[in-house]
């Protein structure tokens, strides 16, 4: 499988970076622009399968439904 590591706000409503690595999205995080990005907020990080996180961001780009709506399971 081909994963990306993403980070998510507090609130789990935006993606907020997505890395091809773990060590990728951590740079990205500590970065300059990152920590605007981010304003000295928490962040939620996850590994998601590259083709089903381009399936969220999708749906989140066409629906406008927050990441915690679209990745919430189905019971």
């Amino acid at each position: 499988m081909n994963y990306r590591y993403v980070a998510v706000d507090v609130t789990r409503s935006t993606i907020l970076l997505v890395g091809e690595t773990l060590q990728d999205l951590n740079k990205q995080l500590l970065s300059e622009q990152g920590q605007r990005l981010i304003h000295k907020q928490a962040v939620w990080m996850y590994r998601v399968d590259a083709d089903t996180l381009a399936k969220i961001q999708q749906v989140m780009a066409t629906t406008g439904a927050s990441f915690a709506r679209v990745t919430q399971p189905v019971v």
